[in-house]
């Protein structure tokens, strides 16, 4: 899986994609990818922070279960077939589908249930 992996981040979700962006940018750090419901900063030091809108619904973000707190992002050039080959390897991930934006992602969790999300831009 090592060599499938083009890049990594870390991601939060955000009730509020516009006041996120306001906050980290007093901060210093300027966003350099912007969804309508995704936003990137990149940190001094190589890590990048992704910022994904959780609805502005407390618990709920685009009909989904808000899990909250943060993810490892993998960013991958071939989803369904990172996919397929996870679960061949007997791990649990879910099926790659779309995104609010266009963007493709899957995840599983780790023995600890740290999440682990693989995704992919545009196809």
């Amino acid at each position: 899986m090592a060599k499938a992996i083009v890049d990594s981040w870390v991601m939060a979700e955000s009730r509020d994609i516009k006041r996120s962006i306001e906050f980290y940018s007093k901060l210093g750090f300027k966003p350099t990818r912007r969804m309508p419901y995704y936003v990137e900063f990149k940190v001094p030091g190589g890590t990048v922070l992704g910022l994904h809108s959780a609805g502005g619904k407390k618990g709920k973000g685009h009909g989904e279960k808000n899990t909250g707190g943060w993810g490892i992002m993998l960013r991958v050039k071939n989803i369904r077939k990172l996919v397929t080959d996870l679960k061949r390897k007997r791990i649990r991930c879910t099926q790659a589908k779309m995104a609010p934006g266009g963007a493709y992602f899957s995840s599983f969790k780790d023995p600890d249930g740290n999440r682990l999300v693989l995704l992919q831009f545009g196809r």
